[in-house]
């Protein structure tokens, strides 16, 4: 258990909050990644060219973390400064703070979207009974989908109704890509359960 984190993230402070979790959701799709990866690459020590491809995917799992610690870090202190220009009278800061807002959650739906790329592909290559894992991981990088959808969707709300002015993402545009990332998701889990069915070849 990370902790620190989830004590922060119960503390009554803005951060960190829904959209933090979201990516600590995806992250946890990532580690059950890693670790499938890493029981591949002992696996593979035969094989020159298995234990290449098992260390590039490994590549991509370590900068797909990265990114997402990043971005969870960005969510809380993107969270403060919209709180702060909500709060400031003349709302000098309200426009780029709610850009902000909106475009983090975003990039983790993005990431996690990603991360379900990532696990097909993991998915075609390893054993039959890591599988499971990998189905486990793709429901927490759908979760991390959904949480930042409903963040991002939340934050377009708060804008006042009388407005002229729309942020640079519209709640139409998080729509379609919450929908394409669910879409990606079932044909994903598809692939993982008909393996396990024994209906695809083992690699």
């Amino acid at each position: 258990m990370n902790e620190p984190f989830l004590v922060a993230l119960a503390n009554p402070e803005p951060a960190p909050g829904g959209g933090s979790a979201a990516g600590y959701s995806a992250c946890l799709g990532v580690a059950l990644v890693k670790k499938i990866i890493h029981l591949e690459l002992l696996r593979s020590r035969s094989s020159r060219e298995l234990t290449f491809e098992w260390k590039k995917l490994l590549e991509q799992a370590n900068e797909m973390e990265q990114n997402l610690e990043q971005l969870i870090e960005e969510d809380g202190n993107t969270y403060i400064e919209f709180v702060e220009a909500r709060t400031d009278c003349g709302r000098k800061n309200f426009d780029h703070a709610l850009d902000k807002a909106v475009e983090c959650p975003v990039k983790i739906m993005k990431q996690s979207s990603e991360g379900m790329g990532l696990i097909s592909e993991v998915g075609k290559r390893c054993a039959r009974h890591l599988l499971s894992d990998l189905l486990v991981s793709g429901e927490t990088f759908m979760a991390a989908v959904r949480g930042a959808y409903h963040i991002a969707w939340a934050n377009i709300c708060l804008l006042p109704g009388n407005s002229p002015r729309q942020p640079a993402i519209s709640a139409g545009e998080i729509s379609l890509l919450e929908r394409s990332c669910k879409e990606k998701h079932l044909m994903v889990m598809e692939q993982l359960r008909a393996k396990i069915r024994g209906e695809t070849p083992n690699r």
